[in-house]
């Protein structure tokens, strides 16, 4: 069914209809996630939620909007919260900034790799049809740019110099690339060094004039002096 026919798709308002809408997209999910993009179709998407191939375009007019509802609750949800710990109250004192930006920073880190562990068969299919469904390539632009901008206003709020905007989508892009090689590759560390290792390089490039020591690195000077 073409996605020229949206204006027949139902909106719930209803219990009943509320649910299976909601059955759709939790079986559309395990369906993209276990049988990947090509070998799921409204078929098996409807069997899954326990309703008729019909019940499904009622609803959605393909497989694709409905991938697309998928991505977009799932980024909303991570850059929600991935903001939420950025956007705190700062610091009192300009002192307090390098230890708190490195434990946001650290909690940032952890809850990418965490969002990109929960369904790896899904973020698959969205990373591959990103480059095939211009619309799902533009809301998750759409999101992408939100996240760099107002990193862009947090970077400013922290004293970066320079062109924020770009920092922060330089920030975006080591975190997003590097969790997902790690994650979604071959890891060539383990968690706890791959993240003190990134959070490091986060906050060189985010706080360039201030000398954050890695903990690593401060223990190894305090044995040296204790030696």
């Amino acid at each position: 069914m073409a996605d020229g026919s949206a204006a027949r798709v139902r909106v719930p308002s209803q219990d009943r209809a509320v649910r299976t809408r909601a059955a759709l997209l939790r079986a559309a999910q395990h369906e993209f996630s276990t049988r990947g993009y090509a070998a799921t179709t409204a078929k098996t998407i409807a069997a899954r939620a326990d309703v008729a191939t019909g019940s499904f375009y009622q609803y959605f007019v393909s497989k694709d909007a409905l991938l697309r509802e998928l991505a977009q609750q799932r980024q909303t949800e991570l850059t929600e919260r991935t903001l939420a710990l950025l956007e705190a109250a700062p610091p009192a004192d300009a002192r307090s900034l390098p230890a708190l930006a490195r434990a946001r920073m650290g909690e940032v880190v952890q809850l990418v790799i965490d969002a990109h562990r929960e369904d790896p068969g899904l973020h698959a299919v969205l990373t591959e049809r990103r480059h095939a469904d211009p619309e799902l390539d533009a809301l998750t632009r759409s999101g992408e740019h939100t996240l760099v901008d107002r990193t862009a206003r947090l970077l400013q709020r922290w004293g970066t110099p320079g062109d924020r905007r770009a920092t922060a989508f330089v920030l975006f892009g080591m975190l997003e690339g590097s969790v997902h090689a790690h994650v979604l590759g071959e890891p060539a560390v383990d968690d706890a060094r791959f993240v003190a290792a990134l959070v490091d390089a986060l906050l060189r490039v985010a706080l360039p004039t201030l000398a954050i020591a890695a903990p690593t690195r401060s223990r190894g000077r305090a044995a040296a002096r204790r030696s």
